[in-house]
């Protein structure tokens, strides 16, 4: 398996922006009326017309030892939850994708007067940068011929946030993706993922 950095971009019509997902991100149990749907719709376009999707990701052997992942000679996350996601593989893709500044400009222009866009806006740029993910590991599948795992993320279960940068780095995400990290390890832009993907045997 080629273990290049590689870069993974998608336009913004590209990606199908699951809706359903970004109403759980809003807590909308309820069909909502059709002057909001309307609304919605409008952001989606919006959002569809402004945004450039991008992913730095490489492929590593990984070994799995007392609670630690190593992955080749690069980077080592100590996590037995991360563990267990990975029991039985024999490498992964580690990666980082960005739905880029466009969604965090979008927030901002209508946060001041138009607050219920910007919530909406805010909710579909999650839904968008998952379903980003979602094809991109896709991609994985398919174009490599491999069986992969559930992604699995800095931050969840006892997998410290403070990997982020390591992540980042081995993924030369800040160069290629442009996603850079705060002083408390959230990633700008803001709509942006980091993840771990186990490819097992098949």
């Amino acid at each position: 398996m080629d273990k290049e950095i590689k870069v993974y971009v998608k336009r913004g019509d590209e990606i199908e922006i699951d809706r359903n997902l970004a109403m759980r991100f809003l807590r909308v149990k309820s069909e909502p009326e059709k002057a909001v749907m309307d609304v919605f719709d409008q952001c989606c376009d919006e959002l569809k017309k402004e945004i450039t999707y991008k992913s730095s990701y490489r492929y590593f052997d990984i070994k799995i030892e007392n609670n630690k992942v190593f992955f080749d000679d690069e980077m080592v996350l100590e996590s037995s939850a991360l563990c267990k996601c990975l029991d039985g593989c024999v490498g992964a893709f580690v990666f980082v994708a960005t739905a880029t500044l466009a969604v965090d400009r979008l927030i901002f222009k209508y946060s001041k007067l138009q607050v219920a866009k910007s919530c909406i806006i805010n909710a579909l740029g999650s839904s968008a940068v998952e379903c980003f993910c979602d094809d991109l590991c896709n991609h994985f599948e398919k174009d490599y011929n491999l069986n992969l795992r559930p992604r699995y993320s800095p931050g969840y279960g006892d997998l410290d946030l403070l990997c982020q940068k390591d992540v980042l780095n081995v993924c030369r995400a800040t160069t290629l993706s442009g996603v850079t990290l705060t002083k408390s390890n959230l990633m700008i832009p803001r709509k942006s993922v980091s993840a771990i993907v186990g490819v097992k045997e098949k």
